[in-house]
């Protein structure tokens, strides 16, 4: 699983998440293309099995 993370002002909060790479990395490039505010990353995020 991939987050699309966005970063304003010191919060981050997960605007997307996907099962594919690609997916998340086009999200991302629409966020940077919006002009909005805020920092946009992709991070790999464990699963939910993962973590139990």
């Amino acid at each position: 699983m991939f987050e699309v993370v966005i970063e304003d002002n010191g919060r981050e909060y997960v605007a997307f998440t996907a099962e594919d790479k690609r997916e998340a990395e086009l999200l991302l490039q629409r966020h940077v293309r919006s002009l909005t505010d805020g920092l946009a990353y992709i991070r790999e995020a464990k699963s939910e099995a993962k973590k139990k």
